[in-house]
């Protein structure tokens, strides 16, 4: 081929027109939607204009570098990725990242949506290896890489390092942000800012697409980076006054928003949506015309001029989508069921669904101290009978802390705690342990020995019939919360005689195949379960931390009686305790699907409470046993054992537990 020949090929090659700047000049009338989707045939941005500004600013005429879109279900978000993806595969080629939550929506993505596009689109011929080397084998077209000439698209996990570490890239579509983890499980940071770094070298000249439904609040990414930029609304104007507002949901007591049309039954006729200005109401049929007059407008400051964040809910869905009596449907299904309004909120108002979590009141608890004192164990005999804490428990919280902090070093905190009849309780004592944890002879550990052997364990005020003497109440059974330090722990209980090493969980479930039986009351999990680990060698007891925080948040609700006797689960502290404990011990909040999450930094006091809360039932159901073993050996019959429960085990330590006079022992 001569240079003229040459020369006239490379003219052919040339576009016949220049590309054009604005994305959504690009796929209007361009793009085919497929049979399978709400609209089929050509691409038109009248159905959804506030996608029109959204892809515009990631064209390269805009200054704008970051965009994020944080909406509902049904909006087109998906579809505005995929045509920001085909600009800069066909009009304005670019190397492109495409990241998505997992392998799975990835390859999805791929196949299901990137593939139709590049069809739609009309340049597959585009889609070919860069390299004319005949040993290689790789091709243009792979699921996961497509290259075409001037670049390529990369469609990788959110959680494959690997591929977020690769070449530089101009263009990042983040997709399904909230559907991945944040940290990478190689350790290597967050995905969010690894990704990023792949943009860096193209300066003001690179481009960012975040998309995603968001989740929960206190996790969501992309609320997060919604709220880093301008937060901009989608306004439309009434078509009775013309005013403009956002379309929101409203409450049922707001007098704007959207509002349901019911029957004589009951039933659900429409949902229109009432104006904020003039009250009227708008129907579903109405919404196009609002939505062509619409346009965003930013309500913050963004944190850098090119940073742009949009919010779109799904009452802004096309007509032929989600209507207002569908999304007012899903409203009223959603408000008796948490879980039902996790996904409304999610999916229908595209914001994160914060939990209405619940806990007691920090000045109720406090008002809850006593009259007696730290180490001081309360209680009188009415008759022969003792009134106080018939047994001790103790728990242990093992703290790494930071080393260089007095405060919060390594240390060991623990509670000791009386229980008695009707699963009353009395805090005991409270303590901190300062120095290192990682050996169970040395540091925190010796400190908590020394002070057990000079008989930090034993109240001597109070005295318990043991069958032949007196003996000074003590603690009966201890359980250390073995965390990342299992083997010291397993170690230090080997030491200490009555002590187990523990393991908190969400729930315990009952063991089929040990013919294990559900004892929390309306469900089908265990308080706890002693199990074995390592060959048998070692015992850990699981604690199902839901039930005992439940059990505690629900005592410590139990407002004090003027006069003794207190109600049955009331919780009694010494009067010398400081706001610190309280705080701690209400340090997490219920949630409405019985989870606990914390909300401030310490909850030391309240995860030593669990600990004695456990290891109280574990002590009496070993005394119970006991009774019913004893009766057994008696000859007793089956009827009469299963009438040995802990309220007698209660009774008989009521009927051996007395007051030490001044002076005894």
């Amino acid at each position: 081929m001569n240079d003229c020949a040459f020369l006239e090929h490379l003219l052919d090659l040339l576009p016949a027109s220049p590309p054009p700047e604005l994305i959504s000049s690009y796929i209007q009338g361009r793009r085919r939607m497929p049979a399978s989707t709400p609209f089929p045939g050509f691409w038109d941005n009248a159905r959804t204009p506030y996608l029109v500004e959204i892809m515009d600013s990631l064209a390269p005429s805009s200054p704008i570098q970051h965009v994020v879109l944080m909406a509902g279900a049904q909006v087109g978000k998906t579809a505005a990725a995929e045509n920001v993806a085909g600009f800069f595969m066909d009009a304005c080629p670019a190397e492109v990242l495409f990241v998505t939550a997992t392998e799975e929506l990835a390859e999805d993505w791929s196949t299901k949506r990137l593939d139709p596009l590049i069809d739609s689109l009309g340049f597959r011929a585009k889609i070919a290896a860069q390299t004319e080397n005949r040993k290689s084998r790789r091709s243009g077209d792979r699921t996961f890489d497509k290259q075409f000439s001037g670049g390529s698209i990369n469609i990788v996990s959110a959680q494959s390092a690997a591929n977020l570490r690769a070449a530089s890239k101009r263009i990042l579509i983040r997709d399904e942000i909230d559907g991945a983890p944040p940290e990478l499980r190689s350790g290597e940071g967050n995905w969010l800012e690894v990704s990023e770094a792949r943009t860096a070298a193209w300066g003001a000249r690179k481009k960012i697409f975040d998309v995603s439904t968001p989740k929960i609040f206190e996790t969501s990414l992309i609320n997060r980076l919604c709220e880093a930029g301008d937060c901009r609304k989608f306004l439309v104007p009434c078509p009775h006054c013309g005013k403009e507002q956002e379309l929101v949901l409203g409450s049922l007591e707001s007098q704007h928003g959207l509002k349901g049309i019911f029957a004589r039954d009951g039933t659900l006729i429409e949902a229109v949506y009432v104006c904020e200005y003039c009250h009227k109401p708008i129907r579903n049929h109405q919404k196009t015309a609002m939505l062509a007059g619409g346009h965003w407008v930013p309500t913050k400051q963004s944190q850098a001029p090119t940073y742009r964040s949009y919010h779109l809910s799904s009452l802004y869905s096309p007509i032929g989508m989600l209507s207002w009596t569908e999304a007012f449907q899903k409203y009223l299904a959603a408000r008796e069921d948490p879980e039902a309004m996790r996904s409304f909120t999610n999916l229908v108002l595209g914001l994160p669904f914060k939990e209405a979590g619940t806990r007691p009141e920090l000045r109720t608890v406090i008002a809850l101290r006593g009259t007696y004192r730290r180490r001081q164990v309360p209680g009188q005999l009415v008759g022969e009978r003792w009134e106080g804490p018939l047994y001790l428990t103790m728990g242990i919280d093992v703290q790494r802390g930071r080393e260089r902090d007095d405060t919060l070093g390594p240390r060991l905190e623990l509670e000791i705690l009386g229980i008695g009849a009707g699963y009353r309780t009395w805090s005991i004592d409270y303590r901190v342990f300062q120095g290192p944890v990682d050996d169970p002879f040395s540091g925190a550990w010796e400190a908590l020995n020394e002070w057990a052997a000079a008989g930090g364990l034993e109240f001597r005020e109070v005295a318990v019939w043991n069958g032949q003497s007196w003996d000074p109440l003590r603690v009966s059974l201890v359980l250390v919360d073995s965390g990342d330090q299992a083997e010291v722990i397993y170690r230090f209980c080997r030491r200490w005689q009555g002590t187990l090493p523990s393991k908190g969980l969400p729930f315990v479930v009952p063991d089929p195949k040990k013919r294990e039986k559900a004892d929390v009351p309306g469900s089908a999990y265990k308080k706890y379960r002693v199990a074995g680990v390592g060959g048998g060698q070692e015992v850990i007891v699981e604690i199902n931390t839901r039930f005992y925080k439940r059990v505690l948040y629900a005592n410590l609700k139990i407002p004090r009686r003027p006069t003794e006797p207190q109600a049955p689960g009331f919780c009694d502290f010494p009067f010398d305790y400081d706001e610190e404990y309280f705080a701690q011990l209400t340090g997490e909040e219920l949630r409405s699907d019985g989870s606990f999450r914390k909300v401030r930094g310490r909850n030391e006091a309240l995860d030593c409470r669990v600990l004695c809360l456990c290891a109280g039932d574990i002590y009496l159901d070993s005394r119970t046993r006991d009774l019913q073993n004893a009766a057994r050996a008696k000859g007793a019959n089956l009827a009469a054992i299963q009438q040995i429960g802990s309220r007698a085990v209660l009774e008989s330590m009521a009927l051996r537990t007395r007051r030490r006079p001044p002076g005894e022992g």
